[in-house]
């Protein structure tokens, strides 16, 4: 099945700086959640991430849920996307797939002390 929704989970994200769900100060925080192949119904649940990170020190990580009405509760780990070692900047971009009927996706990201986030995105 080809792509039939493509979504920016999360735009442009630089440490220091607030934007959307992130203070500028806090280490770890998650995106808005997002349509998964689940809540369309899709059967092939599968699901393509494409990440960009430039002098990234920090981890980010996709989480999802089957519930329809998520609590903070319902969210579990899918995969890590980039990890670092808490002190080498990375800078490059990533491919992720991952399979499941999931209703809501989001990016959760922690350990964020310095660079940026140039985008998160999904297709579905």
């Amino acid at each position: 099945m080809s792509a039939t929704t493509t979504i920016t989970l999360l735009t442009t994200t630089s440490h220091g700086t607030a934007v959307g769900n992130y203070d500028g100060s806090s280490e770890s925080f998650s995106s808005d959640k997002v349509k998964g192949d689940g809540y369309y119904g899709f059967a092939d649940g599968v699901h393509t991430l494409q990440t960009r990170v430039t002098n990234f020190v920090g981890t980010i990580k996709v989480q999802a849920t089957l519930a329809t009405t998520p609590a903070s509760t319902d969210w579990s780990d899918i995969s890590t996307i980039i990890t670092s070692d808490g002190s080498t900047a990375v800078t490059s971009g990533y491919m992720t797939n991952f399979t499941g009927n999931y209703v809501w996706v989001r990016i959760s990201v922690s350990s964020f002390t310095s660079g940026t986030i140039n985008v998160v995105q999904m297709a579905h």
